[in-house]
This record gives structure tokens, sequence and C-alpha cells, in this order.
């Protein structure tokens, strides 16, 4: 087997957990998050499904100085894999091992930096398994719930509200001068995935290459996703997507819009992490359809936020007139069946202007 490594900030040369519109299918089990505190280093799987699961691991510099540059390493006893990842420099093929981006590899005390990972697994639990570094320390707790309410715990305080945000297009007023400056999204540390399965058991993960986006000054934030950029591993799939599925030549973007609160950024200090839920509006296909799922926002300097999805966000072609194109892509390759439910998750990156 090939050594795994991928610098999952970057989702195009890992091939990593891509999930977002298009055809799939995919059906999410009953979801058990389970997380496993190791001293500064805490393992949560964050979703799980029959033969997957996501999982972040969270590094939290319980001391008084500074941590510049980290490495953590991990071990399944099972079958669980690494298919893909994000935001550190993955290597190996179990055990594996993490290190930092240029990005995260400062932490400050009580500062708390979290890299995620897709995997496979069988039709046990996925694993929790100690992970060990310099920063990790000892083995100190475990801990499992079947709630949300488990995932957002951390070995030191972290944030955590609860903030609904509305999907309405109407502006929003901020005395927050950090709010008011406008923020542009980092394309090149920001991904987009989706995760297709076709005959009930073959799943694949493909992303988007291009993505632009802000959030303005008047607390608007807008992602618009380049669909002619869809990368699936394979040129002549990529083209049918194109053509059958997006018709991106009448409708060649898709557009997430959020009206984000203006106390959400102000109130977030240095390497703080919050968790809400969003109601964003996607426009895709000629249709405007809501869609509602909880966040994690982390302020990752005083010039830079993290907006990642902590599960998978299920999109449905129906809700997009996007049936008949599963259905010329199921054709057209002869197979028994594409589910038309999707997957998508997402990392954003913004910094100020």
């Amino acid at each position: 087997m090939s050594s795994f490594t991928a610098s999952a900030i970057t989702p195009r040369p890992r091939g990593r957990v891509t999930r977002s519109l298009c055809l799939l299918g995919f059906s999410l089990a009953t979801v058990v998050l389970s997380a496993k505190v190791y001293a500064g280093c805490q393992y949560v799987v964050t979703n799980q499904w029959n033969n997957g699961f996501t999982a972040a691991i969270r590094i939290t510099n319980s001391g008084t100085s500074t941590i510049n540059g980290w490495n953590v390493s991990w071990q399944y006893s099972g079958d669980n894999r690494l298919t893909s990842s994000w935001n550190a420099n993955y290597s190996g093929t179990n055990p594996y091992s993490a290190s930092n981006l240029s990005w995260n590899g400062s932490i400050q005390p009580n500062q708390t930096v979290e890299i995620g990972f897709q995997g496979s697994k069988g039709s046990a639990a996925p694993e929790v398994p100690q992970v060990t570094g310099a920063a990790c320390g000892a083995a100190a707790s475990s801990a499992s719930s079947s709630s949300a309410a488990s995932v957002s715990s951390s070995p030191t305080p972290v944030s955590s509200s609860s903030s609904s945000l509305s999907s309405s297009m109407t502006t929003s007023s901020s005395s927050s001068a950090v709010n008011q400056a406008a923020w542009d999204l980092n394309s090149s540390a920001s991904y987009l995935n989706f995760v297709t399965t076709k005959n009930t058991h073959n799943v694949e993960v493909h992303t988007f290459t291009t993505l632009t986006g802000v959030i303005g000054s008047d607390g608007l934030a807008t992602v618009t996703i380049d669909l002619n950029s869809v990368s699936t591993g394979v040129a002549l799939r990529d083209q049918r997507v194109r053509d059958l599925l997006f018709e991106t030549a009448s409708f060649p973007t898709a557009t997430i819009s959020v009206a984000v609160p203006g106390t959400l950024l102000s109130t977030l200090a240095l390497g703080q992490t919050t968790q809400t839920d969003v109601s964003a509006n996607i426009n895709l296909h000629g249709v405007s359809f809501p869609v509602t799922t909880r966040v994690s926002v982390q302020r990752l300097s005083n010039s830079r936020i993290l907006v990642q999805s902590m599960a998978p966000v299920l999109t449905r072609a129906g809700d997009f007139n996007l049936t008949a194109g599963v259905e010329a892509l199921r054709a057209i390759v002869n197979l028994t069946s594409i589910s038309a439910a999707v997957p998508v998750d997402f990392a954003l990156v913004f910094d100020a202007r």
C-alpha cells in the first residue's frame, strides 16, 4: 500500500473527503459521537455511517508559553484507515502522523488547534485511538456521548455559543470595527468537497478547485463555487458532470449566502472557537434553497478566521432540479444506481483586508 501523504488544507492532490452537490447514495446511519482526551490532545469522532467516519484531533496548549510547531501520531488497532484529511500535513499508512501547516503551527497558551480527516471502517463503531506527541502529554480521561454537545467539549475551556444565523439577505449593522472590515476567502486554504455513492457501495470523494468569497462590511457572507472546476479524478467524468448534471453552459456557478450577526466575529478572541447554527441560502442550477447546519468558527489570528462544517451537510438533487442530471449520469455509464442525496463538507478560511 502506498503511503498516505497529504497537506489536508488543499483537497486537490489528496482527493480528500469530498462531498457537495452532485450525485450520491449515502445513507447516514445512527450517529454516535465519541471523544477521548489525552492531556492536551483530544480525538473526536464527529460523524459515522455504515462504512466510514469523520474525526478530529484537537490540540490544546495547556502550558504558559507558545508552542511553535507540533506533530502528533496515532494508530488504529482494527480496520479504520484514513481516506482524506485537512488542516495539517499528513503521512503514514497506520500509524499516522500529522504536523502543522504554516498558518496553524503557533499555539498560544489556552489556544486550541483542530485538524480533521475522513476514514473508512467496517461495520463496527469507529475507533478512538490514543494521540501522542510532545503537545499531548500523558493519558488523562475519556468520554463518549450520543449528543452533539459532547463534540464541543475540550480539555481546555473554549468558548462555545449557539447563536442562530438568519438566512435573510437583509443587511445587519455592527458597531464593531472587526466586523465592519471586509474579509476575503483564502481559496488556497479552503475547500468544499462532496461524496458520491454508486451501485450502493461504491463511494468516491470529489471536490471543487475554484472557490471565491467575501464577508462584506454589511455582514453578508457569500461563497461562489465555480462548477466548471469540479474535480472527480477522471477527466471524462468531470466533463459529464459539468454537461449532464450541473449544465454549466447555463448555470456556471453556485452561490452560498449567509447573514453573519454583527457580534459573532467581534467577540471571538484569538485562538477561540465557537459553534453556531447557520441557515444558508444556496443558489444552484437556477434554484434557491435554504439549508441549515452547524459550523465551527475559530479565530486563527487577528486577521484570519476559519469556518468549518461540524458534520456533513446532506443536499438532495431534487431540491435543485438535478434529478434528471443524476439519471443521465447513471444511464450513460450503465450503473445500477446513483443516490440523489449528497453529503457536503467544507472548511473556509477568510483573511481580513
